[in-house]
């Protein structure tokens, strides 16, 4: 009778379970018996750790059921009908099926200027499952505010924290919202004379940060921000006043969100409440962005820290955070980066030009300190109409008197920079009004998917390479370049080490052959 071991082909959860154990410390040959697999297997998923966390990362709800990392027959079609849902889900915008497919086919025409594409209800089923996503809204549901939801919830969590025992200090709440951090009031771009599609240009621009704090104000944690970049080259040997993660379109994804909810908001809380001699529990409210797991994933270890979802369509009426306290972060970060344009010598594009990420967190980290604990008490009247009475005057902001700078005095000092706009403009754009509207078209998500198709075709070029005669002096500025590029895409430091070595062994061979062609086959990296 033989004893071969069945083959066992592990879905994407037990990979990224695996993955978190060899992380842990454990064994593999242990591993290897508790998932029914050899040991080469479990070597392998060590050898291909980084693809299969990046690929999970770009996943709106997680890796579900899936088994591999293939992509579907039309990849480039596919990533720009992902990336206009997740604009859409975003603004909780009901999507259904009938909808995806009908957008597939309509990208599927304008990227292949072909008409045989069939979007399948298998092909839909597929799709769902290569990017993650969870169940679609059925169609006619409701885009405006559900208004008849709104009391029972409030009753509901109501009797939630009366059946948890918690206090104002114990209850959170956290919401995320995207930042255009180069957009002026005109929608003026540091991009908008160069060549490239804007639309690629206004994505990358782009982060998602996220506050979090309780009823009282009296624990705000630090800033969540999600950026593209894995390690951005200006964040070298700083200290981040934020907690800083990366996805590859910077969205807030099921895989970031439970990465921040068990490594930095349950020890954060856990720490607060021994300080504050409180019970060891609390309660976060959510709203139901398709990025959040659901309630069982969100919940500490022993399940004392618990997770509570506002009811959909009800974001605007009853989440704290959506009651002015992101318009107040956004407002002051705004106001700090036109004292920075107008005091800047040189025109706006090249004070643009000089901002980079690191002043970006450390604005976002000031605006949120500088909330102040009576704007986040009152946040909370509409969803806890009951919690203790506090005053809507706000504390004395730590800011600058500039900061206050009366609207007309805002256009008097742009329009000596070179920026011409006009009083409705300037205060929609405090209030966020533009930015919300900002919104990819489907030419620009065609232009950006793309592109990174061909950073793919790049990176993993065909099995068969063609021989090329290059210079020695030509070869080291291509890899200069390279590494150049792969520092500040936040490649791994692993890959950048290979190709600096790469780069010297050309430099030394370059020397050998002083003046000679050398043959230097494609190189992958």
């Amino acid at each position: 009778m033989s004893n071969k071991r069945k083959h066992k082909t592990l879905d994407l959860n037990n990979k990224m379970e695996i993955l978190k154990k060899l992380d842990s410390g454990e064994n593999m040959c242990k591993l290897a018996k508790e998932y029914g697999v050899g040991r080469a297997t479990i070597h392998d998923l060590k050898k291909k750790r980084q693809k299969i966390v990046d690929h999970v990362k770009t996943m709106e709800s997680g890796p579900g059921k899936r088994k591999t990392l293939k992509v579907g027959d039309c990849p480039k079609m596919e990533n720009a009908l992902y990336m206009w849902f997740l604009q859409r889900r975003s603004k909780h915008t009901p999507i259904s099926g009938e909808i995806l497919k009908t957008k597939a086919i309509e990208f599927y025409k304008k990227i292949t200027h072909k008409d045989d594409f069939r979007a399948s209800d298998g092909w839909l089923d597929k799709f769902k499952k290569r990017f993650g996503i969870r169940l679609l809204t059925v169609s006619g549901e409701k885009l405006s505010s559900d208004e008849s939801a709104v009391q029972p919830f409030i009753q509901h969590f109501k009797n939630k924290i009366e059946e948890l025992g918690l206090l104002p200090d114990q209850i959170y709440n956290a919401d995320e919202s995207g930042l255009f951090w180069r957009l002026l009031p005109n929608k003026t771009f540091v991009s908008s004379t160069e060549a490239s599609a804007p639309g690629r240009k206004v994505s990358k621009d782009r982060i998602t940060f996220m506050p979090c704090s309780n009823a009282t104000g009296t624990h705000k944690l630090d800033l969540l921000v999600i950026g593209k970049a894995k390690n951005p080259r200006a964040f070298k040997n700083i200290c981040l006043p934020v907690c800083y993660k990366n996805q590859s379109r910077s969205w807030v994804t099921r895989e970031v969100f439970s990465e921040w909810f068990h490594k930095d908001f349950v020890p954060e809380v856990r720490k607060f409440m021994k300080r504050s001699n409180l019970p060891i529990k609390a309660l976060l409210v959510l709203d139901n962005a398709p990025g959040h797991p659901n309630e069982q994933e969100l919940k500490s270890s022993d399940g004392n820290i618990q997770t509570i979802f506002l009811p959909p369509n009800c974001t605007p009426l009853l989440q704290p955070m959506d009651q002015n306290v992101i318009q107040k972060i956004k407002s002051l970060y705004k106001n700090k980066l036109l004292i920075h344009i107008i005091s800047q010598d040189g025109d706006i594009t090249q004070s643009l030009k000089g901002m980079n990420l690191k002043d970006v967190v450390f604005s976002l980290a000031h605006a949120w300190k500088s909330v102040s604990s009576n704007l986040i008490q009152s946040s909370w009247k509409k969803l806890w109409p009951t919690m203790n009475d506090v005053s809507e005057t706000e504390e004395t902001d730590e800011w600058d008197p500039e900061d206050n700078m009366p609207i007309v005095d805002w256009l008097k000092n742009l329009s000596e920079k070179g920026l011409e706009t006009s009083e409705e403009n300037l205060n929609s754009w405090f209030e966020g009004i533009e930015e919300t509207e900002q919104i990819m078209t489907d030419e620009e998500i065609i232009s950006e998917a793309v592109q990174e198709e061909s950073f793919v075709e790049i990176l993993e070029p065909p099995t068969t390479t063609t021989a090329i005669r290059v210079k020695p002096d030509n070869a080291l500025m291509c890899f200069n370049t390279c590494i150049t590029w792969a520092e500040e895409n936040g490649m791994s430091a692993k890959d950048i080490i290979i190709l600096r070595n790469m780069r010297e062994k050309v430099f030394k061979q370059g020397l050998q052959v002083a003046q000679k062609q050398t043959s230097i086959k494609d190189y992958i990296f």
